[in-house]
């Protein structure tokens, strides 16, 4: 009697599971591309450089009722910091004040958004007062605590006396 075996990958099931199979490999490494900036997005939040970027500033001074106070305006650059999975976990915001005379006292930033749990922010060397047209660097720290996934956070940073205060937009992704 003559038996007449067929590969797996020749029956229904097994061209479904060879084709499930491929999907799923198609669809990790566009993942992992995606991961690393490679494919999609705007190109906003690349990482080329870690700290280059747009600049946010903010108004410093007013008071109550409108009455004129001396003010100034500080800067902080950039205002969107991207953590790539091979780039440092700790990267810098530099805040400037732009004013010609005002004092500024940088606050302990504050980081918000669905995954602050992952971000850090410190002071970094913006302790004290930052005389006009001075500049000191806010320390953004990133956690990653997962395989291919993305995370997204805001820093926020204020100044004694600012009506405003500044945003800066962090984001990190990891690959394992």
């Amino acid at each position: 009697m003559s038996e007449n075996k067929r590969s797996f990958f020749a029956t229904i099931p097994g061209l479904v599971t060879g084709v499930a199979g491929l999907l799923t490999g198609i669809v990790g490494l566009v993942t992992v591309l995606m991961q690393l900036n490679v494919i999609g997005g705007d190109g906003s939040n690349g990482s080329t450089a870690g700290n280059s970027g747009p600049t946010t500033s903010a108004a410093v001074g007013g008071g109550a009722g409108g009455a004129a106070t001396e003010g100034g305006t500080f800067t902080v650059s950039p205002s969107t910091l991207n953590f790539a999975p091979a780039d440092p976990k700790e990267k810098v915001v530099k805040v400037t004040n732009t004013s010609d005379s005002a004092r500024l006292t940088v606050q302990t930033p504050r980081v918000t958004g669905k995954d602050a749990d992952r971000f850090t922010a410190s002071s970094g060397d913006c302790s004290g007062q930052l005389a006009p047209n001075l500049s000191c660097n806010v320390r953004v720290t990133f956690a990653p605590s997962g395989a291919l996934r993305s995370y997204e956070a805001t820093v926020q940073i204020q100044a004694t006396g600012a009506t405003r205060g500044a945003e800066v937009k962090v984001t990190g992704s990891t690959l394992l």
